[in-house]
C-alpha cells in the first residue's frame, strides 16, 4: 500500500508541475537574463511587448511601432532612432522584454546587463560558472 501512495503522489506532481510552469512560465531561452531582469523576460509562448536593441540603446514597442530611447536627459518616442531606419535597427541583435512601465524605469539595469557589444549567446550572463571565479561578479571582470 505504501508504494501505491508514493506512486499516486508522484503522478499528481507530474500532472501539477507542468500546469504551474505554463501558468508562470520560464524566461525565453537564449538571452541569458540575469536574476534581476529575469522577471521582465517574456514567458515561453509570448514575445514580450518591447525589444531592446543594445547597439542603439533603443526599445521597440511592438504595439505602437515606436522606438523609446534616451536623448540626453530626456526620452524620445519616435518611429526611428536618429538617422537609422527601423529596418536597420531591427536587423541588429535584440532582447525581448515584457515591461509594465516605460523602459526608462529599467534602462540602467538593462544597459548594464546587455551592453552595446552584446550578441545572443555571448552575454556575460551566458557564461558558465567556474570554481574560484564567478562570471556573475561584474566588478571583477
Amino acid at each position: 500500500m505504501h508504494s501505491r501512495s508514493v506512486f499516486c503522489l508522484a503522478l499528481a506532481l507530474l500532472l501539477i508541475l507542468p500546469a504551474c510552469n505554463f501558468k508562470y512560465g520560464m524566461p525565453e531561452p537564449g538571452y541569458g537574463y540575469p536574476a534581476g531582469l529575469s522577471v521582465l523576460a517574456p514567458r515561453l509562448g509570448r514575445s514580450g511587448n518591447y525589444t531592446y536593441y543594445p547597439r542603439y540603446e533603443a526599445y521597440y514597442h511592438h504595439e505602437s511601432k515606436q522606438f523609446h530611447y534616451p536623448n540626453g536627459k530626456n526620452w524620445e518616442v519616435k518611429p526611428t532612432v536618429l538617422n537609422n531606419s527601423a529596418q536597420e535597427i531591427r536587423a541588429t541583435p535584440g532582447v525581448p522584454f515584457q515591461l509594465d512601465a516605460p523602459p526608462s524605469k529599467y534602462h540602467a539595469q538593462i544597459k548594464q546587463a546587455f551592453p552595446v557589444t552584446w550578441t545572443p549567446g555571448r552575454g556575460r550572463f551566458d557564461e558558465s560558472y567556474e570554481f574560484g571565479r564567478s562570471g556573475w561578479d561584474l566588478d571583477n571582470r
